[in-house]
Order: structure tokens, then C-alpha cells, then sequence
């Protein structure tokens, strides 16, 4: 289950649909940070995952300025590695495909 752009649009706590493509591409961002991160073959269903795709889309959308700050929060970071723990990793057919 990916995530949604209304399940965004709750957590950030927005109304209008002025910003919606722009979310959209950041929803997309998100998954493919996690998958980049974590591996090809990490559950996007995880609650874990779900709530780090949520995070960062967070982040994106309120830090959009190229001078903000170059980390993700401590949360992002803990939940990530704990995701590349729980994650099998690619082998090197598995990332050729």
C-alpha cells in the first residue's frame, strides 16, 4: 500500500489542492528513497516504512528552500536503519533485473 495523496494531505494538515502535484512528486520520492535505502525487497506496508515515506514527505514539502538543513530528523535516520536490519538485501541479479 502506497501512500495516498488525501493520507498526505491529512498529515500535513492541508486543505487545498494547490500543491498537489508537487506532493504527488514527493509521495514518489519517498517510496524510492525507502526502497534506495532499504532495499528493492522492503515491505512498503510496514508501518515502519509508511510512517518514514510520511516523514520525508514532510520534509520535502516543508523544506523545499535548497539552503535548509542537509539531514533528515533523528526519527527518519532510526527508522530507516531499522528498516535496512529488517530489509533482505538485493543480491547483484536481483538489481540487474
Amino acid at each position: 500500500m502506497s501512500l495516498t495523496l488525501d493520507e498526505v494531505k491529512n498529515f500535513l494538515r492541508l486543505d487545498t489542492s494547490d500543491d498537489d502535484t508537487l506532493l504527488e512528486i514527493y509521495i514518489s520520492t519517498a517510496e524510492e528513497y525507502v526502497k534506495s535505502a532499504c532495499g528493492r525487497q522492503v515491505d512498503l506496508d510496514n508501518p515502519k516504512a509508511h510512517t518514514v515515506m510520511l516523514m520525508l514527505v514532510g520534509d520535502y514539502y516543508e523544506n523545499r528552500s535548497p539552503y535548509g538543513q542537509a539531514k533528515y530528523s533523528q526519527n527518519v535516520s532510526t527508522m530507516l536503519m531499522q528498516l535496512q536490519l529488517e530489509t533482505p538485501q538485493d543480491t547483484d541479479d536481483e538489481v540487474k533485473k
